[in-house]
């Protein structure tokens, strides 16, 4: 793991594991943020499935544990905003 210094010059282990998902984060956000507005299901599809599934189809190159751990950032950060979570009734501990 790469390491930085802290502004009182201490080395600080990298604690972030997923760099090449950090890069599309902004993006993929943008792709599913409409579903955390809707409640149950979206054309019949339960919107965690539609969720999993748009970021899978926009990055081909991704995992499926990939998609997951994207999905489940981009959902966490809209609860810590005060938004809903994608599977109604189900909370994701803080991370």
């Amino acid at each position: 793991m790469d390491s930085h210094t802290e502004p009182q010059g201490i080395a600080q282990r990298e604690r972030r594991q997923h760099p090449h998902l950090r890069a599309i984060y902004p993006d993929a956000r943008g792709r599913i943020d409409h579903f955390f507005h809707n409640t149950h299901e979206w054309a019949g599809s339960p919107i965690d499935y539609l969720a999993h599934r748009l970021i899978h189809e926009a990055y081909p190159q991704l995992t499926t544990a990939d998609v997951r751990v994207l999905v489940g950032a981009i959902e966490r950060k809209h609860q810590e905003e005060g938004g809903t979570t994608l599977i109604k009734g189900f909370a994701l501990s803080p991370g």
